[in-house]
């Protein structure tokens, strides 16, 4: 029987007997047991056997202050797995440099391709050999960047996107794969840091700052599918988002604010006042550009090197970070700011933007608008320069509506979908009295009485990264940090192919006998580092709940107890303890206690019994992994 037909029948079985996803029909958590329980779902990606037991021993408040001082916690293991994935060590100069590389190999191909065509036609010679037919410098649907310039540079090497096991049969493709590879890291970058999220998640001993990280990332959503944002994510990731989490707001949000990735992702790379320049300033500046990265790359990155012989209108005023920054990152949408107000602080941030050849910031004067503005009311005399944008941050970072929505938002990621307003309102007021230090704002969440409510226990859905790391957290299987060569470097090129729109990538990635952790996140609907719309996944777990969803997640389940999931090793007996195949009741009990805590309801445990345990009569022999599977698929395992 197929995965999907199993599941469904599974989830069938579940709906006929009156289990579903949605919130309401957890189990009701009483005592010190299930308080570690429901502590543990939320502020880490789920416990592994024996966790539970070790935060009641600890004591709850001693462990969730330990989890608010990560810098406390040994996690050398965790940072040696990561270590292991090269681009995600290079510095952001040394990145930046990798993607123009690949564009100045594609414009050179490009050429010597017009010009094979060129003699071809001419019958003056046969053309050269071509290593690759290439293809536009498009991104995925054929639709070009806001600028050329931040194209895909040869994104997908279709040899890269054979299956390990087609692979392994033609050692020939091997080293083709493995040689287009190497002409397109910017995309198997975007594999290398999927898999590091994953590991970081599965296997980090500083849980809560994790929990954390994947929070703050969706909040300042960049998605890797715009240019260069597929190697930039990286630094936005360990340079921007990780040092900042546990100080001050308004320094994040300055970080964020100046981040190579996010300036080129909401468009403030090309927030420009509009300005004249003369036919002997085009020239200066074509010869500049020529000088620096060649008429070439400046021509293919959007910086044109043709001077005019009139006077020539260039730049203008990019809304999209100022209207962003208010509506999603500080004040939120109902705070009552006005189209004005997004065209004075979209005013504010230009000249902000980054050097495309390093990734550094810049801030460049003759960008900016020198006028006088107006935001929300307060008034930015002229001539202010970089200061500005920072006096914008100021203003929003200190703004009530800026303490109440980051509050509302980190509320509910812990307590619930709808948080209770007074728990809203006094967050919002430690945020306010601590100048927006988010420590002291995280410790006031998960010290307060709502946090441990029992009425907020399981009324959250885990996302398809909390579901599939906490089954391997929970099931005590191990994950392969970067799988040995040559699948290290193919395997994560075309995962990066595949989440940039790579069909032929992506088909092949879905048919293969096993795919890896990470593509079973993307195929249950959460590519990580890839949500398009700036509002990133959001905190409302209600949205994963869905028809298909139970099916989805059973298939990944099944996958997971078969051993069809490449750099998961799973082991039944480690969740069993050697109980007798020929014993099913007593099988159940052991594994709904290890795998769910014993934290079950009635109706959950009936349909176990009825489709995993054979009836009287009948071999009493249970299949082991089926029964795990339909555990960590029924809906009390998918609930937080």
């Amino acid at each position: 029987m197929s995965l999907l037909r199993s599941s469904a029948s599974w989830a069938l079985a579940f709906l006929v007997g009156g289990v579903s996803l949605s919130a309401q029909e957890g189990p009701e958590n009483t005592g010190d047991r299930a308080a570690a329980l429901h502590v543990l779902n939320r502020i880490t990606f789920g416990p592994r056997p024996g966790d539970v037991e070790a935060v009641e021993k600890m004591g709850i408040q001693n462990f969730i202050e330990q989890q608010l001082h990560p810098e406390n916690i040994d996690d050398s293991k965790c940072d040696a797995e990561v270590a292991q994935y090269e681009l995600l060590q290079m510095s952001t100069a040394d990145l930046a440099k990798i993607f123009y590389d690949e564009i100045k190999q594609r414009q050179k191909e490009q050429k010597e391709r017009a010009a094979a065509q060129k003699a071809l036609a001419d019958g003056t010679a046969p053309p050269p050999p071509m290593e690759n037919s290439g293809q536009p410098m498009q991104e995925p649907g054929g639709s070009p960047m806001l600028n050329p310039a931040m194209t895909t540079p040869n994104a997908a090497p279709e040899t890269a996107a054979e299956a390990p096991q087609e692979l392994r049969r033609k050692p020939g493709k091997i080293a083709d794969a493995l040689a287009k590879a190497a002409r397109a890291r910017t995309v198997k970058a975007i594999g290398e840091i999927e898999e590091a999220k994953l590991v970081r998640a599965t296997d980090s001993n500083r849980q809560l700052q994790e929990v954390l990280v994947d929070f703050w990332e969706n909040h300042f959503n960049v998605d890797v599918k715009k240019g260069p944002d597929r190697i930039l994510e990286i630094t936005e990731d360990r340079d921007v988002i990780r040092p900042h989490i546990w100080g001050k707001f308004r320094d994040l949000l300055e970080a964020t604010a100046k981040s190579p990735a996010m300036l080129f992702y909401l468009d403030n790379a090309t927030n420009t006042v509009a300005r004249t320049l003369t036919p002997f300033q085009q020239q200066m500046r074509a010869r500049f550009l020529q000088m620096a990265v060649g008429a070439d790359l400046a021509n293919a990155i959007g910086l044109n090197t043709t001077p005019s012989q009139q006077p020539k209108q260039v730049g203008g005023i990019n809304e999209n970070y100022g209207r962003e920054i208010m509506e999603l990152h500080t004040i939120g949408v109902d705070a009552g700011y006005t189209q004005q107000d997004v065209q004075e602080v979209a005013r504010c941030f230009t000249g902000w933007t980054f050097d495309r050849q390093t990734g550094a910031f810049l801030f460049r004067p003759r960008q900016h608008d020198e006028g006088a503005k107006t935001v929300l009311g307060h008034y930015i005399p002229a001539g202010g320069g970089i200061e500005d944008g920072e006096t914008v941050l100021d203003i929003l970072c200190s703004s009530p509506a800026c303490a109440k929505f980051i509050s509302r938002e980190l509320c509910q990621r812990f307590v619930s979908d709808d948080p209770p307003e007074a728990l809203v309102t006094r967050i919002a007021g430690v945020f306010t009295q601590t100048g927006g230090d988010l420590r002291a704002v995280t410790e006031a969440i998960l010290t307060s009485p709502e946090f441990l409510s029992p009425a907020d226990d399981n009324t959250k859905i885990k996302s398809p990264l909390e579901f599939a790391v906490s089954a391997v957290r929970a099931s005590e299987s191990t994950l392969t940090p970067r799988l040995p060569e040559p699948w290290g470097t193919i395997v994560p090129t075309t995962e990066g192919a595949a989440v940039l729109g790579r069909v032929q990538a992506a088909d092949r990635l879905s048919k293969a006998k096993k795919q890896s952790l990470n593509w079973h996140v993307v195929e249950l609907g959460e590519p990580l580092y890839a949500c398009t719309p700036p509002t990133g996944y959001g905190e409302n777990s209600k949205k994963w709940v869905s028809p298909g969803a139970l099916i989805e997640r059973l298939n990944f389940a099944l996958a997971l107890t078969q051993q069809q999931i490449s750099d998961v090793n799973f082991n039944a007996q480690t969740i069993l303890g050697g109980i007798d195949l020929d014993h099913p009741e007593k099988m159940l009990d052991r594994a709904v206690s290890v795998l769910l805590n014993n934290e079950i309801t009635d109706a959950t445990k009936q349909v176990l019994l009825k489709v995993a345990v054979p009836p009287p009569g009948e071999s009493q022999t249970v299949n082991p992994n089926k029964l795990i599977a339909l555990i960590l698929g029924s809906p009390e395992f998918q609930r937080k």
